[in-house]
C-alpha cells in the first residue's frame, strides 16, 4: 500500500466516524452509554488517545505518556482504564476538541511518511532491544486508526440507531 493511499483510509475511516459523532447533540454524546460506562465521548477520547500512541511512536517519544497514562500498565486494557479515567469528567466540548486536535497532530507526521516508512519494521520505531517485531508499522497504523474507528463506529451505529 502506498503512502497516499494509507493516508487516504485514515482519511476516510476519520471522516467517516467525525460524520457520525457530529450527528449527535451533547446529549447524545453523553448519554449513549455502553456496558462499561462508556457514553460516546469516551469513545472518542480513546480514540484520540491511541491516535497520540501512534504520533509518539513516529516521533521516538513515550507512548504511554503521549496518551496521558505514562503510570498504566502495559496492559491494554489497563492502558484504556487509565485514559479513561483521566477524562472520564471532560466535557463533551473538551473531548471532541481532544478528538479534533489529536487527529490533526497525527495526520501533520503521516504526512511525512512515505511509502517505505510505513513499510518500515515496527521493532524500528524503538529503542534497541526493546521490541523485536518485523512487522511494518502500517499494522499499528492501521490497527489504531482506520481499523480502530471502524471498531467503535459498529458500536456508535448500535447506540444510535
Amino acid at each position: 500500500m502506498t503512502a497516499d493511499e494509507v493516508r487516504h483510509k485514515v482519511t476516510a475511516g476519520w471522516q467517516e466516524l467525525d460524520s457520525l459523532t457530529r450527528s449527535l447533540d451533547a446529549e447524545g454524546l453523553s448519554l449513549h452509554r455502553a456496558p462499561d460506562g462508556w457514553a460516546v465521548k469516551d469513545h472518542l477520547v480513546h480514540i484520540a488517545a491511541w491516535e497520540l500512541w501512534l504520533l509518539a511512536l513516529f516521533e521516538h517519544r513515550d507512548k504511554l505518556a503521549a496518551m496521558g497514562a505514562g503510570d498504566a500498565k502495559r496492559e491494554i486494557d489497563d492502558i484504556n482504564s487509565v485514559v479513561y479515567e483521566n477524562h472520564r469528567d471532560d466535557s463533551v466540548e473538551d473531548a471532541l476538541r481532544y478528538f479534533g486536535e489529536s487527529h490533526e497532530q497525527l495526520m501533520r507526521a503521516l504526512m511525512d511518511q512515505s511509502t517505505e516508512d510505513f513499510e518500515r519494521p515496527y521493532k524500528t520505531f524503538f529503542d534497541p532491544g526493546q521490541e523485536s517485531d518485523e512487522q511494518p508499522v502500517l499494522v499499528a497504523v492501521a490497527a489504531n486508526t482506520y481499523e480502530h474507528y471502524a471498531e467503535h463506529m459498529g458500536w456508535l451505529k448500535e447506540q444510535i440507531g
